[in-house]
């Protein structure tokens, strides 16, 4: 981005008047240009669609598209996190294109990082235990939701663990050695649910901890620790990577728990045909 900003800078003492509205709006707002037409950037200086056109051809693009496209992948590269820096976009790429490329980059480097051995003895002890029960920080609930309401649905006996609500109290007070906590960990970390991993711990339950980081807060109450990373771009975060590997979790579950995954699955479907749900 900051080469764009010099190219524009080096240049302004070249443009027309009307070419200069168009350099002080780049300057204060870049991401109004980077995704408005020509038209609506001319409307908003008051010069016209052409004049714009004319002002990114003087830039040395061949036109407003070339530009615009630019800008939006400087844009991007800006806000990316350190591993799409280490692989950036081609110059023809929009920046829909960028941030699809971010959480592929994501995904490549959760395949060439995931311990498989760990992976399986996750599998294993989720598969083996009385009792699960998945929890997060507020943040992370919805990926808990999901992933619990999959294994309640496959193999039964598994439980949102909600902190503060009344159901926790009960479930902390019976939770025991051949029960399992699966708690998603990601910032910002709480301290509810770091608690909560303690005190599982000290009742013998086994914690399973999927977080962004080794050095995570979670971690250390964790039998098992998956790590996986989350994208923060323009300060939203993606959880693609964290998507697939709960994926092949499930798929692992699947696999080696067959016949019970096989039997639970379609007793629910039998429910949903009772019950006539789908059209």
């Amino acid at each position: 981005m900051q080469d764009l900003l010099r190219n524009v800078s080096a240049s302004y003492k070249d443009f027309s008047a009307r070419q200069k509205k168009i350099a002080d709006l780049f300057f204060r707002e870049p991401i109004f240009i980077a995704f408005s037409p020509a038209l609506e950037v001319g409307k908003r200086v008051q010069v016209s669609e052409s004049t714009v056109i004319r002002w990114t051809q003087k830039l040395g693009y061949r036109g407003y598209t070339e530009f615009q496209h630019t800008l939006q992948r400087k844009l991007a590269e800006e806000r990316l996190d350190n591993a799409q820096q280490e692989q950036p976009a081609g110059a023809d790429q929009s920046f829909l294109e960028n941030l699809l490329d971010a959480d592929i980059t994501s995904i490549l480097k959760l395949k060439q990082t995931i311990d498989e051995e760990n992976l399986l003895q996750v599998v294993d002890r989720i598969s083996k235990s009385e009792r699960r029960y998945v929890t997060g920080n507020f943040f992370d609930f919805g990926l808990a939701q999901w992933f619990g309401g999959w294994l309640g649905s496959a193999l039964g006996n598994t439980a949102m663990m909600q902190p503060g609500t009344a159901a926790y109290y009960g479930q902390m007070a019976e939770l025991g050695p051949h029960d399992t906590i699966i708690a998603f960990a990601f910032p910002r970390y709480t301290r509810t649910l770091m608690d909560t991993l303690e005190q599982a711990k000290r009742k013998g339950a086994e914690v399973i901890v999927l977080t962004d980081s080794e050095e995570s807060p979670a971690a250390k109450s964790a039998d098992n620790v998956l790590v996986v990373s989350v994208n923060a771009n323009l300060n939203i975060d993606s959880y693609t990577a964290v998507h697939a590997l709960l994926t092949s979790v499930m798929r692992f579950v699947y696999v080696k728990e067959h016949a019970k995954v096989k039997e639970k699955l379609a007793q629910l479907e039998a429910a949903y045909t009772d019950q006539d749900i789908f059209i």
